[in-house]
């Protein structure tokens, strides 16, 4: 052998089959490293994700617990206040925009499987944080009235006391159980008496329409064992929570200044909204079936001791996959009796439907519930008539 040919088989290198492997093995180590690194990535946005779900939820339901827990603030402890027909002039006309009836909370159900509206009652009087200002500090406790009593169209209720009234605050005059409650704003106030002058948008000439009475037991007619008495509810909360159709939880409140209401964003990322009332249907203090279907008398409205939540937070992260396969469920148990509950597993639930929504199986869903005991509901008073104290 030459001395070239030696020369030229030592610089030969790599022939092209060589290089082909080499290639094939690098792309499959790249397509190896790619797809770890694409598997690590989408359980990190599954997790960032559902931790987002995780708040939005929590946070609304706080949102919604909150306030219902506060429900009947002022006047729930009274039973005869509890679902009268609420009737009010505004501007000398009815006033379509107040709810029916004085309730603490009041359910809406959502059509088609949307989410219902929870409309929440209540005084807006409330002990604020700045005490050292006398008229800033109020509060709220019902008013019996006592003789002379109040005749159609007068304008001057006389109670035992007028203590946390204000001149523009809201009354609910309670008459009698199973009467309508007549509301009125605040003209003036004295230390027995509360004033009511044909003036502002809320009085309007002759109303409130109905005369007190006096407490009556037994042996008289009509009977009224507590007599009538005011509710004073302040500027008169009236939210309502629902979720609108860009998954926002939001809350619309009344100003009873001019009746219009406001509309506030709470919380994104929510997609439903679901409430029943709690009835307590035999008077043993528990709760016996959960339902959507408003009370159909003062019976039904006394009964109801708690209102069941649930709220469904959807993830922002839109999944290649299908990662939901069927609607959430909401597991209601089987203690009491749950309307449109099925068995699931040694458990009973709700199915939550969310599958009318676009693209609904590429996203993930969490549902929160709980039990809301409403508390002014259930501290009921036994309504006691006590002679008013000495002095002017």
């Amino acid at each position: 052998m030459s001395k070239q040919s030696c020369h030229l088989s030592t610089q030969r290198g790599f022939t092209l089959v060589e290089m082909m492997i080499g290639l094939l093995i690098g792309l499959l180590c790249t397509l190896v490293i790619a797809a770890v690194l694409s598997a690590a990535e989408g359980q990190r946005r599954g997790t960032t994700q559902g931790t987002d779900a995780l708040i939005a939820g929590s946070l609304a339901l706080f949102q919604v617990q909150r306030e219902v827990a506060m429900g009947g603030y002022g006047f729930a402890s009274e039973p005869a206040a509890v679902g009268c027909q609420l009737d009010a002039r505004f501007n000398g006309a009815v006033a379509p925009a107040l709810p029916p009836v004085l309730a603490p909370v009041i359910i809406t159900a959502g059509g088609n499987d949307a989410s219902d509206q929870v409309r929440v009652l209540s005084s807006s009087k409330a002990i604020l944080s700045n005490a050292g200002v006398p008229n800033q500090v109020g509060y709220t406790i019902p008013m019996r009235t006592t003789p002379p009593q109040y005749a159609a169209g007068g304008t001057l209720y006389t109670v035992y006391s007028a203590i946390g009234a204000s001149v523009g605050d809201l009354m609910v005059a309670v008459v009698n159980a199973g009467l309508p409650c007549e509301m009125f704003q605040v003209t003036g106030v004295q230390v027995r008496g509360i004033q009511r002058a044909t003036q502002g948008a809320w009085n309007a000439a002759g109303f409130p329409a109905q005369a007190t009475q006096e407490p009556c037991s037994d042996a008289c007619l009509p009977l009224n064992p507590s007599g009538s008495f005011l509710v004073n509810m302040g500027q008169f909360n009236d939210w309502i929570y629902t979720v609108d159709k860009q998954q926002r939880l939001t809350m619309s409140r009344l100003n009873t200044a001019n009746m219009s209401r406001q509309v506030t964003e709470l919380q994104s990322g929510v997609v439903m909204l679901k409430a029943m009332y709690g009835h307590d249907g035999d008077g043993d203090g528990a709760v016996d079936t959960y339902d959507n279907q408003t009370p159909a008398d003062q019976n039904g409205w006394l009964g109801m001791l708690s209102v069941r939540l649930a709220v469904v937070a959807r993830s922002t992260q839109y999944e290649k996959e299908e990662v939901t396969q069927s609607n959430p469920l909401w597991d209601v148990g089987s203690a009491a009796t749950v309307a449109g509950a099925k068995p699931c597993g040694a458990s009973m639930c709700v199915e939550l439907k969310v599958d009318g929504l676009a693209d609904w199986k590429h996203y993930r869903y969490q549902v929160f519930d709980t039990i809301v005991p409403l508390r002014n509901q259930r501290w009921k008073s036994k309504l006691p008539v006590a002679a008013p104290p000495a002095g002017p």
